[in-house]
């Protein structure tokens, strides 16, 4: 508190600019100024109004989209769910055919394009141009053109609760507004690592929305800080094995091109969201707990829009703005390609493909351009060490950028998924994700995949709110079962077969496994005592030579296992038949031939 204050006090701006360089296109920021001068005087934002100094309240934004609902019969405010401190959460729905429902809009056939803004509720520059977008297509019109062939769907803001935790002191590293709210939820929680595991109202209510609407395109708006350099936006979007074939090829050959060359006529400088150092560039990678990566799992098109948190503000929304437009604009131009692609990437999975659950950067890269600046080092006082200071002086350098990705862990598939009735929570998981779940409806025999676990290595300190399974090995057997009626089976041969895989397979980057939904299968929780016990262990050694082999040589290799007698008998124990024999068995049991199985009826999709 009382260096709050000594804070307050003093005044002391928030971010210092660096470099701030902007170029003649970033300065001007033309679309802003026709966007504004188009619209009546009472449409302007609190961001307009202020010559982009401030950003308004969640409750301008959802009083802003109301409006919007009453002036034009094409758009609908829908309410989307509650946010942790009980905000209501909307998403805004437009559609020359007043196609207000998922089922309807389906019947259009016109693609549907999902602009998501404030996910990380300090980065406010998309929520902005997203208003002044919805604008231009609803009170003047000068972008209405696009309804012909797309649907829009705008949510105001995602993290409204993070939204109104207002502060000048919240991101030291962004050029403003002068108030802003936090990246996380009121929890707490990143929504943008909580797509898979779902622990927050707003990411329930979300994935209801997503899953119902299953949008072709989504535009996830972020701003970034890192290094200062000339590029006012990055982006990042998923065309590689990590997406359904056809919906990657339509990215890569139909829409990338276009849009990117448009925003640089616009006087853009655009880049992909990328490691900067050295000649060989990698992309980041996506996987499914942030929203790119979830959309690429649903087998959905996605681009991840960051903007510069050094740019100014106006700068900022002018670039939120013109990629929203771009991308927008190229859907229109293809928009039967794009539902074609759609359609084709959620066609069911067959057992035994081979399913890319991870990917990393390999390749020889292509041509790029490090559109940088210069810099300095001068010597800290406070840090004690060089510091890097950024000049206003471009440097452009030749680089090779690897776009595309190998396999880090592909998997085939099974023909489904086995569980205990007890894992009803996994159930209920994977119907969020609009995972179709049966029901086993009479016992049923048969020959399943058990894994099991060893060397299971728990993160030392939470990460959004749980404790990570870090590290494992498995083994892998095939073992005969009987599966009680009410065992839920979650068959692949469906359209949301990889979001399944991406779940229930333990090695994915974000199984439930490693959330750690499944904690209570890495306890033990019945033990021995030696007295009781040495007996049957002198008895277990004397009756199986390979057993005994086995505890000899793990003596001889092992001193400290040698000299510990709980180590020893703990050993034994575990290769006797007084061993839980759930410990370290994941329930989720994998199904190769499934005719053996009767189920009574789905639950869910």
């Amino acid at each position: 508190m009382a260096v709050m204050l000594w804070l307050a006090l003093l005044m002391v701006p928030p971010m210092p600019p660096q470099s701030a360089y902007e170029s003649a296109a970033m300065k001007e920021a033309r679309s802003l100024t026709e966007s504004a001068a188009a619209a009546p005087k009472d449409w302007l934002l609190t961001s307009e109004r202020s010559e982009f100094r401030e950003t308004g309240s969640y409750a301008e934004a959802v009083d802003f989209y109301r409006r919007l609902e009453k002036s034009s019969k094409w758009a609908r405010l829908l309410p989307m769910g509650k946010t942790a401190e009980g905000r209501d959460l909307y998403v805004l729905a437009v559609s020359k055919d007043r196609a207000f429902t998922p089922e309807k809009a389906a019947r259009t056939g016109k693609a549907v394009v999902l602009l998501q803004n404030g996910i990380h509720a300090g980065e406010n520059g998309g929520k902005d141009a997203a208003m002044m977008l919805l604008r231009d297509v609803l009170v003047t019109r000068r972008l209405a053109a696009w309804l012909d062939n797309v649907i829009l769907l705008s949510i105001p803001v995602f993290n409204a609760d993070g939204h109104e935790a207002v502060s000048p002191y919240h991101r030291i590293n962004e050029n403003g507004p002068e108030r802003m709210g936090l990246r996380v939820n009121a929890q707490r929680l990143n929504l943008n690592r909580d797509y898979v595991k779902a622990d927050t109202p707003e990411m329930r209510a979300w994935l209801a929305m997503y899953n119902a609407w299953l949008p072709d395109l989504l535009i996830d708006n972020h701003v970034t800080d890192g290094a200062d350099y000339q590029w006012d936006l990055t982006i990042y979007t998923h065309t590689e094995g990590d997406i359904a074939k056809p919906m990657g090829e339509w990215v890569n050959g139909q829409f990338l091109k276009p849009f990117l060359s448009a925003l640089e006529k616009d006087g853009h400088v655009p880049g992909w969201y990328a490691g900067t150092r050295g000649e060989r560039v990698a992309i980041e990678t996506f996987s499914p707990r942030y929203a790119t990566g979830y959309a690429a799992a649903q087998g959905r098109a996605a681009v991840l829009v960051e903007t510069h948190s050094l740019k100014s503000f106006r700068t900022r929304v002018w670039s939120h703005y013109d990629l929203m437009r771009r991308a927008i604009d190229t859907v229109a131009a293809d928009a039967a390609g794009l539902k074609k692609a759609s359609a084709e990437a959620r066609a069911p999975l067959k057992p035994g493909t081979r399913v890319m659950l991870a990917g990393r950067p390999e390749g020889e890269g292509e041509p790029y351009t490090l559109h940088l600046l210069d810099s300095e080092r001068y010597e800290g006082t406070a840090a004690g060490a060089a510091v890097t200071r950024y000049l206003a002086k471009p440097v452009d350098r030749p680089a090779r950028l690897v776009r595309t990705l190998a396999p880090s862990l592909e998997v085939e598939a099974p023909a489904g998924y086995l569980m205990p009735a007890a894992w009803a929570d996994i159930a209920d998981l994977l119907r969020r994700h609009g995972v179709r779940v049966e029901i086993v409806g009479e016992i049923s025999k048969g020959t399943v995949e058990e894994i099991r676990f060893a060397g299971v290595q728990f993160a030392p300190r939470p990460f959004e709110g749980r404790f990570l399974v870090t590290a494992f090995q498995t083994s892998r057997a095939s073992v005969a079962v009987e599966a009680s009626a009410g065992w839920w089976y979650v068959p692949i041969e469906q359209p949301a077969a990889r979001i399944a895989m991406q779940i229930l397979e333990p090695e994915a980057p974000d199984s439930a496994v490693r959330w750690g939904f499944f904690h209570s299968i890495f306890e033990q929780k019945e033990y021995f005592s030696d007295y009781v016990f040495e007996p049957v262990a002198e008895a277990m050694l004397k009756e199986d030579p390979k057993l005994r082999a086995e505890f000899e040589a793990r003596i001889a290799k092992d001193e400290t296992f040698a000299k510990t007698p709980r180590a020893r008998l703990a050993w034994i124990f575990e290769r006797s038949p007084y061993f839980e024999p759930g410990k370290d068995v994941y329930p989720v049991l994998r199904v190769k031939d499934a005719g053996w199985i009767k189920v009574s009826r789905s639950s869910g999709r």
